[in-house]
């Protein structure tokens, strides 16, 4: 069992750390350890939720006070209140409420502060299916010998519903919102990762099991299925190495979404998924 996700500290507090040579290491402090690479300081969190505290470092979206917000033309107070607003919505589980409040705020996401972004962006997930604090959470101990592990949690993320046409649109406008923060955190890159990976699940499972019956038809894939997936894996596997570059370890977490493409190509892999590799995959199932 690996454990690069692990609970510890008062009241089950979970913390990050990362793999050494030695073993384990305690929590990270990402202010004193992260490399210079492309380093923004964490935000501070928009409010504590028990939800959020559980999860310290991982998704602390919050309210960067100060920041100008040419887009907007809200006084502080105003902003802080709607986004505090757009926190407990998607705490709630009410999405689309959230990611049409925030663009009201904000509208023009090429002008959006970064906090902002990484906010709607996980509106965005919630409404495509994907919550990206239990998917963490869920990939702690995966077993490393099963291939089809990571796929099949984010197979049962998407619920009794299935994956449907806007699910996927949800994840497409995620990923571009993720796309347009002009100075990624640890955060936001580990979530862009998720997004990534979510979205060629759901896109494998839309085009394999329409009918959501829980049985793949790998008969169903063909060459333009592959190289989207080929696609979402490169950014998938591209964001997961910077964030073990931000962390200067890996975890759990990039370690299982960095090694999807090798569970779907298998060993030897040259880090382009063909049709056949993905038809074998997806028999696998």
């Amino acid at each position: 069992m690996r454990h690069g996700w692990s609970a510890g500290g008062a009241e089950g507090v979970t913390t990050l750390r990362t793999r050494s040579a030695v073993g384990r290491d305690g929590p990270l402090d990402t202010r004193e350890t992260m490399p210079r690479l492309i380093r923004t300081p964490l935000r501070a969190p928009l409010r504590a939720t028990p939800r959020r505290a559980a999860f310290g470092l991982v998704l602390s979206l919050g309210l960067a006070l100060g920041l100008g917000l040419s887009a907007c033309a809200v006084d502080d107070a105003t902003l802080e209140a709607k986004l505090e607003k757009a926190q407990m919505s998607i705490d709630q589980g009410n999405y689309a409420a959230a990611e049409a409040l925030l663009l009201e705020i904000c509208p023009v996401l090429a002008e959006c502060p970064d906090h902002i972004l990484a906010l709607l962006a996980e509106a965005q997930m919630g409404a495509g299916g994907v919550d990206v604090l239990n998917l963490l959470a869920a990939m702690d101990g995966l077993s490393t010998g099963d291939d089809t592990a990571v796929f099949d949690i984010l197979d049962a993320m998407f619920g009794a519903d299935g994956v449907t046409g806007a699910k996927v649109a949800d994840l497409v406008n995620a990923i571009a919102t993720l796309q347009t923060i002009a100075a990624p955190t640890a955060n936001d890159t580990l979530q862009l990762a998720a997004a990534a990976a979510a979205h060629m699940v759901a896109s494998v499972m839309l085009q394999t099991d329409p009918g959501n019956t829980g049985t793949f038809d790998s008969g169903l894939v063909d060459a333009p299925l592959a190289a989207a997936v080929t696609n979402d894996l490169l950014l998938v596997t591209s964001s997961a190495a910077l964030v073990d570059a931000y962390l200067g370890g890996t975890t759990d977490a990039t370690t299982d979404l960095g090694g999807l493409i090798e569970d779907i190509e298998g060993p030897g892999g040259d880090g382009v998924v063909d049709a056949s590799e993905l038809t074998t995959f997806v028999g696998s199932l």
